[in-house]
């Protein structure tokens, strides 16, 4: 009958072996902080595009030439806008800008809420232009190598930089001007459909208007953000298998490994009255207040490694090298993850640990003894 007199028999005992305990507890925090902290890094990372890539646009439409982007024309907008069940038509400049002085390269896009005098800029852009004494403007060299002078208007938040830190957010014109533009060019458009149904019935009918352009819809905006780490599979893969031999190395470790004093320690308690049931039991509420609390230790520690330590070296995989010293990472947590990190983990290491309990249990204890 398990009662709490013989949780804590079965804790004294814990505490007298906790030697044999100490390896193994370390190692099974080790890997489930392993699998937390990829957990809390990627969920935060897909958080943040989800947040900060502009879903209000329905469809967005780019201008292919020989597999390459190029400009759309005021034509194709024009065009556009007779097509029923479209709202609105915006074009956007996007490019990148050479900061020769500092060897890095801003992104450029175009937002006509913006004066036509001023520019909003990432944090990092923000730290790369003050190393050179940029604190309030700064002076674009244009693509027919005139001056441009825009001042600062707004510093995007260090939480959005996984998208604005290499940013820089200006005036239409003032975009064209510094990347070459003509006043009726454009790098791609986005278009507003008010209803969500007709979305890709349109996205068809653009389709079929131009069929040499790329047209990605609301929904594939979010698929790719789904996707977007799929180029580093090839790491993750690696990264996840160690995990899952580490655990089934410890695992089997426990199975196959009892040593002596274990064994000496079962037949003991066999023979001083403790049936088999009583043993597993002991065995079961050890390793299960084990796992556990290797369990929480773990989860918390990713927590703090991911959240208040930024992921350091862990990040390098994850996120490129332009943004690794400004970027800081949204709390972000799945619990549906936790849980299944949880069942695959402690409650199969469970499992796992009543079998050799059970198999010295049902042995000779006169052997043991000897």
């Amino acid at each position: 009958m398990l009662n709490i007199n013989f949780i804590k028999f079965a804790l004294k005992l814990l505490i007298k072996d906790k030697a044999n305990y100490i390896l193994s507890g370390f190692i099974f925090t080790f890997i489930i902080f392993i699998f937390s902290s990829i957990l809390f890094m990627t969920d935060s990372i897909k958080y943040d595009l989800k947040k900060s890539i502009d879903l209000k646009d329905s469809i967005i439409v780019q201008n292919q030439k020989a597999g390459y982007h190029t400009q759309i024309t005021d034509d194709v907008i024009d065009n556009l806008f007779e097509i029923d069940g479209i709202s609105d038509v915006v074009g956007v400049v996007d490019g990148y800008y050479k900061f020769i002085q500092a060897n890095k390269r801003f992104r450029i896009i175009s937002n006509d809420d913006i004066a036509s005098d001023k520019i909003d800029l990432g944090y990092g852009v923000k730290n790369s232009l003050s190393k050179f004494y940029y604190t309030k403007d700064f002076n674009f060299l244009t693509y027919d190598a005139k001056i441009l002078n825009l001042k600062f208007n707004k510093i995007f938040p260090k939480q959005s930089n996984l998208l604005t830190n290499d940013l820089i957010m200006m005036n239409t014109v003032n975009a064209q001007k510094i990347l070459g533009l003509k006043s009726d060019e454009y790098s791609y458009v986005k278009i507003f459909v008010p209803n969500n149904s007709e979305i890709d019935f349109i996205a068809q009918k653009i389709q079929q208007l131009y069929p040499n352009m790329k047209i990605t819809t609301k929904n594939e905006k979010i698929e790719n953000i789904a996707h977007l780490f799929e180029y580093k599979n090839g790491i993750f893969m690696i990264l996840y298998v160690v995990i899952l031999l580490s655990f089934l190395t410890m695992v089997y470790q426990q199975i196959s490994q009892i040593s002596g004093k274990t064994k000496k320690d079962i037949a003991i308690l066999r023979s001083i009255g403790f049936s088999i049931n009583d043993i597993i039991k002991v065995k079961l509420i050890q390793n299960i207040f084990v796992s556990i609390l290797s369990y929480i230790v773990a989860v918390v520690f990713a927590y703090i490694y991911i959240y208040k330590l930024d992921a350091i070296f862990l990040k390098n995989i994850f996120i490129k090298q332009s943004l690794i010293q400004d970027i800081q990472f949204t709390p972000v947590v799945d619990y549906n993850s936790l849980v299944m990190i949880f069942l695959f983990t402690v409650v199969t290491f469970l499992a796992m640990v009543i079998i050799p309990s059970w198999k010295v249990a049902i042995s000779n204890i006169n052997e043991a003894l000897k």
